[in-house]
């Protein structure tokens, strides 16, 4: 090999003989652009916007489920006050019908 037209192990460039030159081997695979260029400041705002949106959908699923607690606690109470009252009267039942004098406490 001999030396004109550059070094010819760049991008396996081979001399025929007259002036040549090796391609570069630097190139871009990957590219694909949908709109204009993004700089890194543009992926970080599109960044923090998609977490801040995330973060609002987040709070409003909190919040759906601590209201979906609250609607269940109140229900689960009512339920307990109902077994009460019916254990209650049970009880007053028996005592009326057992003649104990504690039925009316």
């Amino acid at each position: 090999m001999n030396s004109e037209g550059g070094n010819h192990q760049k991008a396996g460039a081979v001399n025929l003989g007259g002036f040549s030159q090796a391609a570069s081997a630097q190139f871009t695979v990957g590219t694909v652009g949908f709109a204009p260029h993004w700089s890194a400041e543009d992926s970080m705002a599109a960044s923090i916007i998609r977490l801040e949106r995330e973060k609002q959908e987040l709070r409003a699923e909190v919040a759906l489920l601590q209201e979906q607690a609250r609607i269940i606690a109140r229900e689960l109470d009512g339920y307990r006050d109902a077994a009460c009252a019916e254990s209650c009267r049970d009880k007053a039942e028996a005592d009326a019908i057992g003649g104990n004098g504690w039925a009316n406490i």
